[in-house]
């Protein structure tokens, strides 16, 4: 039996076929965009904190050997003179056990002394604070001669209650800091706008006294650098933001809120004194502590929280 195929079919089957090309083309003209970033990157920042000292005493100068060497008012001292000294170093991160503001074994009444201690923090500004903890008070040796002087013989010393301490910001004749950073040797200022700043001599009526004379509290004590400096702003009158590149500040490297500015050398003297009324009672007694210089970051820290 034959087949008749009907002609409209046929033409209804090339119609379709006509459609699905033209679709199919269609495919291939879609509108486009691209947006890239490369690069990205989130890293932390630094805060790091360096301290430089020089110590003094009885008319000698550690110096950067840890020799002691006469200082230009001092004549003779043939006892300690060419001796080996703590105290002493340049710039660096202090190493727990090593590193000595004082290590004095024979001092008597009338002994003074003192270490100039210069704080840096790079990178970022800081709140600091100085922190003295793990105080210790010792008889050590009950002698005669301290018995006769009404030493009740306890194992408590007599040295934490008789020796002088006193804190002031030795930043020389002009106020602020004029020589940071310093390049030089330990004390050095380094520069000669102002060569009093940093030279371990305070000077009353121009250098801020930051803690009056007085003794070591018992289970130490914690000092708020920020405080301080920003107490010293207020008193001395000072104008602008502290930074170096502002010529209308009137006290470089200090700031309202005391804080920390980063590479800036704040130079502290830190002094002591055991008066020479101090009697037998405080023979072979010592005192020692932990003396800790702490930094947290001032950005987004308005707080002061560490």
């Amino acid at each position: 039996m034959g087949i008749t195929i009907n002609s409209r079919i046929l033409l209804s089957v090339a119609a379709i076929a006509a459609a699905a090309a033209l679709i199919v083309g269609a495919t291939f003209a879609f509108f486009s965009d691209s947006e890239t970033s490369t690069g990205n990157l989130l890293q932390a920042g630094e805060l790091d904190l360096k301290i430089d000292a020089q110590a003094h005493y009885a008319g000698l100068v550690c110096n950067s050997e840890n020799i002691w060497e006469l200082e230009a008012t001092v004549t003779s001292r043939p006892d300690l003179e060419d001796e080996g000294c703590d105290g002493t170093w340049s710039e660096k991160d202090l190493v727990a056990g090593e590193d000595k503001f004082f290590n004095l074994v024979d001092i008597k009444p009338g002994d003074s002394g003192e270490n100039t201690i210069s704080v840096h923090v790079y990178d970022n500004d800081a709140w600091a604070k100085f922190v003295i903890t793990d105080d210790s008070d010792l008889e050590n040796t009950f002698l005669q001669a301290e018995l006769e002087a009404n030493d009740a013989g306890v194992p408590d010393g007599e040295l934490q209650e008789n020796l002088l301490f006193s804190i002031w910001l030795d930043w020389g004749s002009i106020d602020g800091f004029q020589c940071s950073p310093n390049p030089g040797e330990p004390g050095e200022a380094g520069c000669g706008q102002d060569p009093s700043e940093g030279d371990n001599v305070w000077q009353d009526g121009n250098e801020p006294l930051l803690a009056t004379p007085g003794t070591l509290d018992e289970g130490g004590e914690t000092h708020d650098i920020w405080t301080a400096l920003a107490a010293v702003y207020d008193a001395q009158g000072c104008v602008g933001s502290g930074s170096l590149d502002d010529e209308d500040t009137t006290c470089p490297g200090l700031n309202p809120d005391g804080r920390l500015i980063a590479s800036i050398t704040y130079y502290f003297g830190l002094a002591w004194e055991l008066p020479s009324g101090v009697g037998n009672e405080a023979m072979t007694d010592s005192l020692s502590a932990t003396l800790r210089f702490d930094a947290v970051q001032h950005r987004n820290n308005s707080g002061q929280v560490f």
